[in-house]
């Protein structure tokens, strides 16, 4: 699959917590497919460690889905208000830039 925000980078499979991700190397950013970004966050103890990334200055950049190539919506986490994820209607996706998700967590 292809970076949302990078586009020509590929992400990666990482796992953590028993969970697959997908992550670039570029720019940090984690892809999470429906429901994953919730179960990791509801886990007992969940911290933003292991998809530590800092941040890029991409979270303005519109992004396509991974999966189907589906222009990814803005949205307001409902966690943090202060961090804009970019979320796929059509497959329930979630794509975090760099460092958001170690944002979302503390």
């Amino acid at each position: 699959m292809k970076c949302p925000k990078c586009e020509d980078a590929e992400l990666q499979n990482t796992v953590v917590r028993g969970i697959e991700l997908d992550r670039c190397q570029g720019c940090r950013g984690v892809w999470f497919d429906e429901d994953e970004l919730s179960k990791l966050i509801e886990e007992q103890g969940a911290s933003g460690r292991e998809l530590k990334g800092k941040e890029t200055g991409l979270d303005s950049k519109p992004g396509k889905c991974p999966h189907d190539g589906a222009s990814l919506l803005r949205v307001y986490s409902k966690r943090n208000r202060a961090i804009v994820m970019d979320h796929c209607s059509a497959c329930k996706g979630v794509w975090l830039d760099g460092g958001e998700f170690q944002r979302l967590t503390e």
